[in-house]
Parts: C-alpha cells; structure tokens; sequence
C-alpha cells in the first residue's frame, strides 16, 4: 500500500488504527458531528445541523494527516503537463489488448475489461493520497503511480505486513527488534523462536500474540518479517491482488477511503466488486494505472 520512497508518519490512521471512526460509525453519506455548527448543503439550503458529508470527512482526515488544502476527489490534471502525462497514459491503457484492468486515478474508478471491448466489472475505488508533510517538514509520498502493472499473485483473507512506517505512526520511541532479543527488568528474555516473538522464562517460550505490540519500557520495536507479529488481520479486507512494489488491489476496514484520494498508494475496493474481480481474473492479467 505503499511506495518504498518515504517513511509516513501517521499511517495507523487510515489502516490499522483510523484517524475517524469506521464508516459503520458515519454512515456512507452523512454522518454525526460533535461540534454544533450547521454545514451548508452546497446548494443554498441548510443541512440538519451535525451532519456532514463524506467529502467532508475525508477532508477533515487529510488535514490531519498535514495536508492543508486538500481536495477530497479532484476529477482532472492540475496543470498542462499532468494533463499531457495523464492522456498518453489514458491511450496507452485503451491500447492494451485482451482482458484488462484498468484503473483512473482522477475518477476514483475501476474497469474489468474483457477481450471484445466488453466492461464486466465498473466499480469507485479509493486511490493514493499524494504527498502528505509531517510536522517535521518532511514530505512522504503516498501516490498511486501511472503505468502498466501485473497481477503477481492473488490471496484470500491476507494478513497485512505493515512497512516500518506504520510503527513509526504510533508516537512512541521506534527501534528494530534486535536480533539478539531483549533482556527486561523482572529477568524474562524476549525472543523470537521461528516465526514468534514471545517471552522466554525458565526455559519455557510464550509467544506473545498477534494483536500486542511489542512496546517494552517506552519503546516501541518493530516486529521482523516473517514473524507472525508482525502480521495485521483484517486491514486487507478479504482479498487482494498483488501487483508488486507495495501496490495492491484490496479490500479495506476503512470504506471511507474508498471512492477518494486516502489510501497509501494501493487501490481499495468494495467487497462485492472486489470479490468478482478476484474470481473474474488470473495472475498475469495487465493492470494499466492512469
């Protein structure tokens, strides 16, 4: 769900953790507000007061995340030369034959494609959130990026295995688990033995499981690949196709993201639409991002 180019810094807050609640919680279109001021409906008419829209939220999500003017779901280039990248894109995408995969970053959309031209599947999907800065004044990249991509691999029910800038997120102290383990102060040793970290005590191993981190004495260690801690249920929704580098097409626990411009890079989907295209292709299938 991401690029490998930049550590973010509040990730928790559209995946694992959430900077708003689950969209149970909102309802998709309108949704409880804590503060007592009306919100204009957009059309010269008063709203209920304490309601607001989707579009709303996610822009009061992406302000929190450090991006002050953002535009919940821009629909076209921001400048000529984006539009000139984004058409020779577009017509490289058309070009491509056979059944395809075709994702538009600026409609939020999915399209199945079959070999006559056919669109089986037509779905909104949620996309990468661009350039996000920290308070530290770094920018971290968190785009969906343009081009020909392949379906590498397909997995049902997939555990999530958060790059290190997940555990960055948490506001705590960050280290890498050592490889030696650890020593703390009531003289038990945490260790990893195969595929579990846990605790080790007169001899006796205790992995520790998967839904507690690993915070000892105000630091924070993250868990190595490999290690069943390391692994985040649910995140993933129930499928998702790996298109490699970080960028997947997936389900969520987040439905708001999905239909705007909040995710990490990778491509979110509905359940329904998502569990068609996992059965409707096979590993291999071109995916063409514009």
């Amino acid at each position: 769900m991401y690029r490998n180019r930049h550590i973010h810094w509040a990730l928790g807050a559209l995946l694992a953790t959430g900077l708003a609640a689950p969209l149970a919680a909102q309802e998709v279109v309108l949704a409880a507000r804590s503060d007592t001021g009306g919100v204009s409906a957009g059309s010269g008419e008063e709203r209920p007061r304490g309601l607001v829209t989707r579009e709303e939220l996610i822009v009061d999500r992406l302000r929190q995340m450090g991006i002050e003017s953002p535009d919940p779901a821009p629909r076209k280039p921001k400048d000529h030369a984006d539009s000139l990248v984004w058409n020779r894109h577009r017509r490289a995408a058309d070009a491509i034959q056979g059944r395809k995969i075709v994702v538009s970053i600026y409609d939020r959309h999915l399209w199945l494609i079959d070999e006559n031209g056919d669109t089986l599947i037509s779905t909104r999907a949620g996309v990468g959130m661009g350039a996000v800065t920290a308070p530290s004044g770094r920018v971290y990249d968190f785009a969906t990026p343009r081009g020909l991509r392949r379906v590498l691999l397909k997995e049902e029910e997939p555990l999530w295995n958060p790059p290190d800038w997940h555990f960055y997120s948490m506001g705590q102290r960050v280290r890498q688990f050592p490889e030696g383990g650890l020593t703390l102060d009531d003289g038990r040793r945490v260790v990893r033995r195969g595929e579990w970290i846990g605790y080790l005590s007169g001899g006796e191993f205790t992995p520790i499981p998967r839904e507690e981190s690993l915070s000892f004495d105000g630091i924070l260690y993250i868990p190595p690949f490999g290690t069943e801690n390391r692994k985040i249920p649910e995140v993933l929704g129930h499928f998702k196709l790996d298109t490699g580098g970080g960028i997947m097409i997936h389900g969520t626990n987040d439905p708001l993201a999905i239909g705007f411009p909040a995710t990490h890079g990778c491509i979110r989907l509905d359940d329904e639409p998502l569990e068609q295209l996992y059965n409707e292709v096979k590993v291999g299938i071109p995916v063409y991002i514009y």
